[in-house]
């Protein structure tokens, strides 16, 4: 990847991935608490995933959008929110309970808990897609 290509994917890496972990922060703190302390409490929740779990997702976005940037064929939001969805999923299911803390098995003790389930998957597909407009908008500026 040439450096000018890395001056627009890297940003708009880092905006999928905030939004990876932001939002269905912010998803989950709704869900427990409603709007009573939001903003504090979706801090909370996000701060509190471990920086392997952070890590391994931001990783795996890395590698997923690069492979969603590499199809030819339909929207890159599209493939961006799939492979968005595939990180999330390969993370969920990769990282070791031990290192886990505040994300997936280490936030309710389920790997895959139905309950938040959706809400990682929310955050997902939105990142997918912040990363493909982030990604365009900058292209559309060179």
């Amino acid at each position: 990847m040439r450096l000018t290509g890395l001056r627009c994917s890297g940003p708009a890496w880092l905006f999928g991935w905030v939004t990876a972990v932001f939002l269905p922060s912010l998803l989950i703190a709704f869900e427990r608490r409603g709007l009573e302390g939001l903003p504090g409490h979706s801090w909370k929740v996000a701060d509190d995933v471990g920086p392997f779990a952070k890590l391994l997702l931001g990783g795996l976005l890395m590698l997923c959008f690069w492979l969603a940037t590499r199809v030819r064929v339909g929207p890159l939001a599209l493939w961006a929110a799939l492979g968005g969805l595939a990180a999330m999923a390969l993370s969920l299911a990769l990282i070791p309970a031990g290192y886990s803390r505040g994300f997936g098995i280490g936030l309710t003790g389920a790997r895959f808990d139905p309950a938040i389930l959706p809400w990682y998957a929310i955050g997902a597909v939105a990142a997918g897609c912040v990363f493909a407009l982030a990604l365009a908008r900058c292209r559309a500026r060179r």
